[in-house]
């Protein structure tokens, strides 16, 4: 009589690791096509299908088409984030250190073509639908708010102002401004200089401005 052969239990770290890579796969379809195709005109099955497994696995990991554009989002903004994070480090002075946080996000949009353009774009469809979570746009304006609060404490920037509405603005005008330069041949150099020129005169203090200025 012939003896069943026992199958060894899954070790619980392999199983993990497995979901951990499955999900990466997942994750990486999602992105590829939410860049080539934009949020609408995504499926779950398409994500599903570039990632080579079953629709089912898709909705092990993700809910809807709508949670996994919200985890791309949110891969998208931890890369940004800590590519912003880098260049300003060792930054010194509110121009230098907004001047660098917006050649980091150019730097970024350069090496991840499309990723920038199709989170932005489609934010408005999931707000719509009420989804949870801040978006890239939000992370950046956070980041943005949290370096205006710290130079409005160190009494560097004019405190008339309300930190987080200005970072918003500061974030549509790079978006905006590089939309415009790369349609009417401004030079990103020149971009970016008006762009912090004319934040530092409207948020530096003018005694600081006046003691950078004097010879």
């Amino acid at each position: 009589m012939a003896v069943a052969e026992r199958v060894a239990p899954e070790i619980p770290g392999r199983r993990e690791r497995r979901k951990a890579e499955t999900r990466g796969r997942l994750l990486e379809a999602a992105r590829a096509l939410f860049v080539s195709h934009g949020y609408d005109a995504t499926r779950p099955q398409d994500i599903a299908r570039a990632a080579d497994v079953a629709i089912g696995t898709f909705y092990v990991h993700f809910p809807d088409k709508r949670a996994a554009f919200v985890a791309f989002t949110e891969a998208a903004a931890h890369e940004l984030m800590e590519s912003v994070r880098m260049r300003v480090a060792d930054a010194a002075g509110f121009e230098t250190r907004l001047l660098r946080s917006l050649e980091a996000i150019i730097a970024y949009s350069d090496a991840h073509p499309g990723v920038l353009a199709a989170a932005f774009a489609d934010e408005a469809v999931l707000a719509a639908d009420s989804a949870p979570g801040p978006s890239l746009r939000d992370h950046l304006a956070q980041s943005l708010s949290k370096g205006l609060r710290d130079g409005m404490r160190r009494r560097e920037l004019r405190r008339d102002y309300d930190p987080t509405v200005i970072a918003y603005a500061i974030v549509g005008l790079l978006q905006q401004g590089l939309r415009y330069g790369s349609h009417g041949g401004v030079s990103r150099e020149t971009l970016l200089a008006n762009l912090v020129r004319f934040c530092a005169r409207a948020l530096v203090e003018p005694r600081v401005r006046a003691r950078k200025e004097s010879p």
